[in-house]
């Protein structure tokens, strides 16, 4: 759960950006945007299982 809180807490930006996007595409152009809100847990949780430790920490060594 920390690794999620830690992505959410450096990126929660990116994120909201991302569902209000997808909240005004699908009012402007069309309620099948709508589908791209179920994909958004899948990268979110992809790069929290990656990217950070089990204290909620970003790992140092990604380029290592």
């Amino acid at each position: 759960m920390k690794r999620l809180l830690g992505l959410w807490r450096d990126t929660w930006w990116l994120w909201t950006g991302f569902f209000l996007m997808t909240i005004a595409f699908s009012a402007m152009v069309g309620i099948f945007f709508l589908l791209l809100l179920p994909c958004l847990p899948v990268p979110f949780l992809y790069f929290a299982f990656c990217r950070y430790d089990e204290d909620g920490n970003e790992k140092a060594d990604l380029g290592d």
